[in-house]
């Protein structure tokens, strides 16, 4: 242990390769590439050896005013650095913050660390969820209560003059009515408290492959008038979670519901996948669909309770969802845009 603990083991490439923010060190004289971290290869999505030698117009060709300013910076030999830039890797464009800095040691050499946005505003959207669903914990407990100490009340109402003796048909229809609906309330209510209990919840290892495939079963039955092409994409090696199976189902048939709900009739398409990703959350699983989109004013509170897009909802079910995931120490994030929305649910593999 001591062994480990001696500075003078301390490499400085482990360092550099354990951090998140992408590096790159130029050779400003050639400008070329002599180093970057495996932040960067992963944000670059190129390997280390198609990176190293590179000049930087070959790996960012697209990004001409990238390479101006690390030139500018070069050129006037002084530290340069931008707050939202955009990016163009592989696959998508990307906006970060970036510095490119002297190396003091070696004037010949400037390094340039990027910072990724949309992971801060990913990590924005997870803590908004995280919130939510304290929020709508703490919100339905309070609902819960103080609706039934006055729903007893007229539920008691109803029961004395009944019993007070002949009653009119129409008087008796009434307080019948009276009777049922307050039966009613008390039962939605009962259900909801299930929604505000803290205890720890019942785990095994369930298989997230075969609870999508039920809640699509489920979803294709209740929805099979809109005539939906449901996609399924499953990892067949996809280790299995450890979670309470029934709300892990409540939790997908809220998500699959929302997106039946909002994509076109004949023309509505969800693609169900699951994957392991190497992170901190491998278990991952993705519903994508080809609805309209969320609206953007709704985009930052999404999971709050009762926020909803639909013309009869009630707005509880993404609160749900997001109570269910953070009981199961998850994370979910979704990024929308007219006719594409996709939410992402991350798990670890192990609690």
């Amino acid at each position: 242990m001591n062994n480990l603990l001696n500075e003078n083991n301390i490499n400085s490439d482990v360092v550099l390769n354990s951090l998140q923010s992408p590096i790159i060190v130029l050779n400003s004289r050639k400008k070329t590439i002599i180093y970057c971290n495996s932040a960067f290869e992963n944000f670059i999505e190129l390997s280390k050896k198609n990176v190293l030698g590179k000049k930087i117009e070959d790996i960012f060709f697209h990004d001409s005013l990238f390479i101006n300013l690390v030139n500018r910076s070069i050129t006037n030999n002084k530290n340069i650095t931008h707050n939202n830039l955009e990016i163009n890797t592989i696959k998508e464009s990307t906006k970060v913050a970036f510095s490119i800095f002297k190396i003091e040691e070696n004037e010949k050499l400037f390094s340039i660390i990027l910072n990724n946005l949309s992971k801060n505003n990913k990590l924005e959207q997870q803590f908004n969820f995280e919130k939510s669903a304290q929020s709508a914990t703490s919100l339905v407990a309070m609902l819960s209560h103080e609706i039934k100490n006055p729903l007893s009340g007229i539920k008691g109402a109803g029961q004395l003059i009944k019993k007070r003796g002949i009653l009119e048909e129409k008087d008796l229809f009434l307080i019948n009515l009276i009777d049922t609906e307050t039966n009613r309330i008390i039962k939605l209510l009962n259900s909801l408290e299930g929604f505000t209990d803290e205890r720890p919840i019942i785990k095994k290892y369930a298989n997230l492959n075969q609870v999508l495939r039920y809640v699509i079963t489920a979803s294709e039955a209740s929805f099979n008038k809109k005539n939906i092409l449901f996609i399924e994409n499953y990892d067949p090696s996809l280790p299995k979670v450890f979670g309470n199976k029934e709300q892990l189902i409540q939790l997908f048939l809220n998500l699959i519901k929302n997106s039946c709900e909002v994509v076109e009739k004949n023309n509505g398409v969800i693609k169900i996948t699951t994957k392991y990703e190497h992170s901190n959350f491998p278990l991952t699983v993705y519903i994508e669909d080809n609805g309209n989109g969320v609206p953007e004013h709704l985009k930052d509170n999404l999971f709050d309770t009762f926020i909803t897009n639909k013309v009869n909802g009630r707005g509880l079910g993404l609160s749900i969802s997001a109570k269910i995931v953070q009981s199961h120490f998850g994370s979910i994030i979704f990024d929308s845009e007219k006719g594409k929305t996709v939410f992402k649910v991350m798990f670890k593999r192990k609690q």
